[in-house]
């Protein structure tokens, strides 16, 4: 069974924007407090999830909040068993990872919940350089709004780049 290390934190923003992360973003990053987070990570794990977009696909895991809003995963097709089991069993058993993720209070915290121990976040990306990595989680009701933001990147700026220029940076996303 895969263990996660870094899991970075997420909100959907209110006013989603047209692409997933950036000026005009739809998910605001937690900051997180350990440089693995902060140096460049992100944008290394989003050129590799580019690269193998047309591999990637939606994935239900049969975690429901107490509202009943199921958690779904993005992931690689030839991956998505071991991390959708990986992750309920974090999520039943929660382990140390780099930073605090709030991924297992998905079945118990609610949306009214204002206390100290709420859950802060609805958006989830493991970005470990292992071959489980670089998927993303979310609750369901935000699944055609990510869709949506994900293609916008891909189209516009993946896309953009030169068939060269796309391989050299999946290269250098290879290594941190």
């Amino acid at each position: 069974m895969a263990k996660f290390w870094l899991i970075q934190r997420g909100s959907f923003e209110k006013e989603g924007g047209k692409y997933l992360i950036g000026t005009d973003r739809i998910v605001a990053l937690h900051y997180m407090g350990s440089s693995e987070f902060e140096w460049g990570a992100i944008p290394k794990v989003y050129r590799r999830l580019m690269y193998h977009l047309p591999e990637y696909e939606i994935f239900p895991t049969g975690i429901y909040t107490p509202e009943k809003e199921e958690l779904m995963v993005f992931c690689k097709k030839m991956c998505s068993a071991e991390i959708v089991q990986s992750i309920r069993q974090f999520i039943k058993k929660p382990y140390h990872l780099k930073e605090y993720s709030e991924l297992e209070k998905v079945p118990r915290a609610k949306k009214e919940d204002t206390s100290y121990d709420r859950r802060r976040s609805n958006f989830w990306w493991c970005i470990d350089i292992e071959s489980y990595g670089d998927w993303m989680a979310f609750l369901q009701p935000q699944e055609e709004q990510f869709l949506t933001a994900i293609r916008n990147d891909y189209q516009d700026w993946w896309l953009a780049k030169s068939p060269k220029k796309r391989e050299e940076e999946y290269q250098k996303s290879l290594h941190w």
